[in-house]
């Protein structure tokens, strides 16, 4: 008995090291033209099949360059399949019963899809040698090789490590540091305002909207700024007022052409992504661009909802070469990613797919099983239809060979929660998505994931009212959490706006110069409506006619809302203790609307040269204490009637400038909060007017 018992465990031995080690291989030196082998792939299902491959020749692409073996598809697979189809890249050649290397890609587009080539399986073992330092990312406490059960990674993966590699650092600072010859600390205010604006320059095209042309408005502002040899500049342009939503939304875009440069060397490559209808598709491609990336809506979609521990991840998966395989960035209700196949399995690591998915190296995405539900023939192109299926490890390398991953190992994720009340349908709708941590993606998914939300929510196109309030759990700032809340309006897509400042906000944290920013989870929740919910300000007129510096007056302001009959709100303003004696004129305008001369106090323009100049705490604050568009705020201004009121204008506008810029964070806070009053309103207000009361000591 006991020798039997000890034979059962031998060949249970055997067969598990058989199964996860490697085959013999055959490199490229040994193989010939005219040399007859097979592919394994699944093109429906779970079950294996292959296809007769017969090799053609080498392709050497010169010192540096991986080699390429082209060979040629045939047998009744190829003929059903017409050809070697999307998701069959990663399917293991063998010739001569030796791995030779993987399906990768076709010859070219508009060739008929039976010639292909096949990535050396000498470059693809490369792949597994490459340095990991991303591997300490995985902030969820979940050891390698341990397999964790489902209660501990789901408790644990949001404990964040803030001890990153360096290399991590390294790479942030590629991208983000300062270009060498810029000055560290910028100087006069002017100066500044000069800086900051030039680096905001807008590219006008042919098709514009009511957004574009006060961009462009504001760019002729800038411009003028800029030319101090001009005579007829406008010596109040400190104080024209332009869209803060506009301004964030283009230094968004302008950071993001910046980061474009970095990854321009390659051509764009396809990421398929599910949940998103058109709309929101523009919009999420828009955004990838700039990461050299292009969506594409095909079959890939979640196989179980996300949401609980029973769905998410299997524990002790397995894979084999042959069989299909998921690199997913975003997994939930809205994904992100691509399937492809296993190439090869040693022990708990796995080489796939023969090619790059995003050509980014070192990554930190979901490996995820996949159901091959079936394929689907084109005259030249084909696909297989799949989906993704539950989280079975981490991908943490994507080259130009192929990528390679870990088994039951699981890269830190950020949940978005995002939950929409369609007014108009009278309907409420959740959605969960979990974000693979990769600073780089995380700003544009997570937007892009809202935008979506709302998106399918509606039914329609995205114009109308939306309030939003996000919150971003983060040990960032001392509370743990940023929170913001906001209302929008647009006639065509108040979609764009709506997710704005929490772009910002996540682009703050993941450029954080100082450290990773440890991001644990996102919520946001939306409230839509197609209705205009906007009102203009009629006048603003004050219970008496002087006051004394330091004594309370109320302004009674008049509103006309669209559509609807005028209301009145009144609004408490109490005069600066350091007013002067005379006519004191104030602004009364939407929360939305700011002067140019205000943006040189803020933290919000993204361009690289200001990235040092303000913690990320500031940068949030800066966010946080924006005024709100549903806001009516009441501040001091200048009258400005002659040329010479302007220049005196333009000099105390410097001059105060300056001043700001020498106080404390808390003096700015105090000094701002002092100077003006503000109070909500069901509407976004959509103008500005002056008033005006006299001051007596």
């Amino acid at each position: 008995m006991i020798k039997y018992l000890v034979t059962i465990c031998l060949m249970l031995l055997l067969y598990t090291n058989s199964a996860l080690a490697m085959p013999p291989i055959m490199t490229t030196s040994e193989l010939k033209p005219g040399m007859q082998g097979y592919a394994e792939t699944v093109v429906q299902g779970a079950q294996q099949v292959s296809f007769n491959v017969e090799i053609i020749g080498v392709v050497n692409n010169g010192k540096g360059s991986s080699k390429q073996i082209l060979a040629r598809a045939y047998g009744p697979i190829i003929e059903e399949t017409n050809g070697v189809i999307h998701g069959m890249s990663g399917s293991p050649v063998y010739v001569d019963g030796k791995l030779i290397g993987a399906v990768a890609r076709a010859v070219g587009q508009d060739v008929l899809p039976y010639k292909f080539y096949i990535t050396p399986i000498e470059e693809m073992l490369k792949i597994w040698t490459l340095p990991d330092p991303l591997a300490v990312i995985n902030k969820s406490n979940i050891e390698k090789v341990k397999i964790p059960s489902l209660e501990e990674y789901e408790k644990n993966q949001d404990n964040y490590d803030e001890n990153i590699d360096k290399e991590v650092e390294k790479y942030k600072s590629k991208h983000l540091a300062t270009p060498e010859g810029q000055e560290a600390v910028k100087g006069k205010a002017q100066k500044r305002l000069e800086e900051i604006l030039s680096g905001l320059d807008i590219e006008t095209q042919e098709d514009k909207t009511d957004v574009d042309a006060d961009i462009v408005q504001t760019d002729k502002i800038i411009k003028d700024l800029e030319d101090n040899s001009k005579t007829d500049v406008n010596a109040d342009k400190l104080e024209e007022h332009i869209s803060l939503t506009d301004f964030i939304l283009k230094s968004l875009e302008k950071q993001n052409k910046a980061q474009a440069s970095s990854f321009n060397n390659t051509s764009m490559m396809p990421i398929y992504v599910s949940g998103f209808n058109d709309n929101a598709l523009n919009f999420l491609a828009n955004n990838l661009k700039y990461k050299n990336m292009t969506p594409y809506n095909t079959g890939e979609f979640i196989s179980a909802p996300i949401g609980n521990k029973d769905s998410d991840i299997k524990q002790n998966a397995t894979l084999k070469a042959g069989d299909p395989v998921g690199v997913v960035m975003a997994y939930g209700d809205f994904s992100a990613g691509g399937t492809g196949t296993v190439t090869a399995v040693e022990g708990n690591k796995i080489l796939g797919f023969g090619h790059a998915m995003t050509y980014k190296g070192n990554v930190n995405y979901f490996m995820t099983e996949a159901d091959i539900i079936g394929s689907a023939g084109g005259i030249l192109n084909g696909v297989k239809v799949s989906s993704f299926g539950k989280i079975i490890g981490r991908v943490n390398q994507d080259r130009f060979s192929g990528v390679g991953g870990i088994l039951n190992e699981y890269p830190s994720s950020i949940p978005v929660r995002v939950k929409v009340k369609d007014r108009n349908l009278g309907k409420e709708e959740t959605f969960v998505s979990k974000i693979a941590y990769d600073e780089d993606i995380l700003p544009t998914l997570a937007s892009s994931i809202v935008y979506a939300s709302m998106d399918r929510t509606a039914d329609r196109a995205s114009y109308g009212t939306s309030k939003i309030k996000f919150t971003i759990m983060t040990d960032e700032v001392p509370e743990g959490k940023f929170e913001r809340e906001n209302m929008f309006y647009d006639p065509k897509d108040v979609g764009q706006f709506t997710v704005g400042e929490l772009t910002q906000a996540l682009y703050f944290l993941s450029t954080n110069m100082d450290k990773p920013s440890n991001i644990l989870d996102v919520k946001v929740d939306v409230d839509f409506t197609s209705s205009r919910k906007t009102a203009s300000i009629v006048s603003a007129i004050p219970d008496k006619e002087e006051a004394k510096p330091g004594e309370l007056v109320n302004f009674n302001v008049t509103l006309k809302p669209y559509r609807r009959e005028n209301v009145t709100v009144t609004i408490p303003y109490t005069i600066p203790k350091t007013q002067k004696e005379g006519q004191m004129f104030l602004e009364v305008k939407g929360g939305g609307f700011v002067q140019l001369g205000q943006v040189l106090q803020s933290g919000l323009v993204v361009t690289p040269q200001d990235i040092a100049q303000l913690s990320t705490v500031d940068r949030l604050n800066e966010i946080k204490n924006l005024n709100k568009n549903n806001e009516i705020v009441i501040s001091p201004t200048i009258d400005v009637e002659s040329e010479k009121d302007q220049d005196k204008a333009i000099k105390e506008a410097i001059k105060l400038s300056e001043e700001i810029g020498k106080m404390s964070k808390k003096e700015r806070e105090e000094f701002n909060k002092n100077r003006e009053s503000k109070i909500s309103t069901d509407y976004v207000i959509d103008n500005f007017i002056q008033t005006s009361i006299n001051i007596k000591k």
